[in-house]
């Protein structure tokens, strides 16, 4: 109801304009079908769908929408029409000011996320999808003024948006939502409760930044609410076969980050930091049992978060390269306490080449835990039949670490063989 007000408002906000506005539309068709590298011709991703985006420029205001409609022959859940972004924005010198659902970036990783907490995840798809297309749009108002060689913005987001997660007519469902669980070498099975989103208390951001001959560097904060939800167990009570029921919910989480860009002659290192505290960490397997067992629930651990990164990017003619090494840590937890371990590092390596006019493009893509030694990746080619027209094949990997260990491994079966075809007008 509150978003169907706030979309109203918009709409109102630019029947004024209706008689000077200038419009441009944009859109794609893009189809997507992904195989399994073995086990058979059988798909395990197959979309089609169609996006389609409105620009609109009035004098100092500008508005944008994008809608787009999807059918998965795969899984059903994920078909269906929806809004990705509707705003109007608007410009006075160096003042901006932006109402409606928009898509913000923050940081300046690649592909991972440090200070860029405010959009969250889809983390429905897998297959071909890139890490800018996995954010979701927010809703709110963001307010931006800048100076000759600064910048301040602030952000108010009155509605949460938690992250998308997988039906279970996906493939991705049993990775979220477990079955079953080993309980001192019984196996019981899982039934979740919830979560219900917090229905109180909007998330707020501020981030400022600098632009110099030397470097750029921005400071950041966020104070918003957990996207993915925790869970806690306890035993089931009913009188029939044991089991756990899991209940999820979010909580209030704090991010201050920084993050740098610093030119080096023909290479531009990025440094990027970020604390987070409030976030909530699963107890070791056998503390958690013991908890169980004798009857007390299983509440997830607050534990302060820090994550460090540091990369590389390189662009001679017709090529791209980027490394990026990272550290993920849980001081609190140094010497146990979570079922997480308390550092986690590794490495990642993306390339890309341009050919023939650059009609064919070939990029690679690898992360690497440098702990547990799973990986995930991606190589593929995209190649321009026309300026409309590209076809794209490509392959998507995921393997497990030592002892089949690491967060990657639990994404094998989803390792994939992919063809697109996308249409843009």
């Amino acid at each position: 109801m509150k978003r169907g007000i706030l979309g109203a408002l918009l709409f109102s906000a630019l029947l004024p304009l209706a008689a000077q506005v200038e419009l441009e539309l944009h859109g794609s068709v893009e189809s997507l079908h992904a195989l399994p590298p073995s086990n058979g011709p059988e798909l395990i991703d197959s979309r089609t769908a169609f996006t389609g985006e409105i620009s609109a420029y009035a004098g100092r205001a500008s508005a944008f929408v994008s809608l787009s409609a999807e059918y998965n022959g795969v899984s059903p859940g994920r078909s269906g029409f929806s809004l990705g972004e509707a705003w109007i924005d608007w410009n006075a010198g160096g003042f901006s000011l932006r109402l409606g659902r928009q898509l913000l970036s923050w940081g300046a990783a690649d592909g991972l996320i440090l200070t860029d907490v405010v959009c969250p995840q889809n983390l429905t798809s897998f297959a071909g999808l890139d890490f800018a297309g996995s954010r979701l749009a927010v809703d709110g108002i963001k307010l931006r003024y800048a100076f000759p060689i600064l910048a301040v913005e602030t952000l108010w987001l009155p509605f949460f948006t938690p992250a998308r997660l997988p039906d279970d007519t996906n493939r991705l469902y049993s990775i979220f939502y477990p079955s079953s669980v080993d309980a001192g070498g019984v196996t019981l099975p899982l039934s979740y409760t919830g979560p219900v989103p917090p229905r109180a208390g909007g998330e707020y951001g501020l981030r400022l930044s600098c632009y110099t001959p030397l470097m750029d560097f921005s400071f950041m904060g966020f104070y918003g609410w957990n996207d993915i939800p925790w869970t806690s167990k306890t035993l089931s009570s009913g009188s029939g076969s044991p089991g756990i029921e899991v209940m999820q919910g979010y909580n209030r989480i704090i991010t201050a980050g920084i993050d740098a860009g610093i030119p080096l002659d023909k290479v531009l290192l990025r440094l990027e930091a970020a604390w987070s505290g409030g976030g909530r960490y699963d107890r070791p397997p056998g503390e958690s049992a013991a908890l169980l067992s004798g009857g007390q629930r299983d509440e997830p651990l607050k534990r302060h978060n820090l994550k460090m990164l540091a990369g590389l990017d390189w662009n001679p003619p017709g090529w791209s390269l980027s490394a990026q090494y990272y550290e993920d840590l849980l001081p609190e937890a140094h010497g146990g306490g979570t079922a997480r371990p308390w550092r986690k590092n590794g490495f990642s390596l993306s390339l890309a080449k341009s050919l023939f006019r650059e009609t064919l493009s070939l990029s690679a893509w690898c992360y690497l835990d440098l702990r547990d030694f799973d990986t995930a990746g991606s190589v593929s080619a995209v190649y321009a039949l026309t300026d409309a027209l590209s076809l794209s094949l490509g392959s998507d990997f995921f393997t497990g670490g030592i002892d089949r260990r690491g967060s990657y491994a639990a994404y094998r079966d989803i390792s994939c063989v992919w063809l697109r075809a996308i249409f843009r007008f």
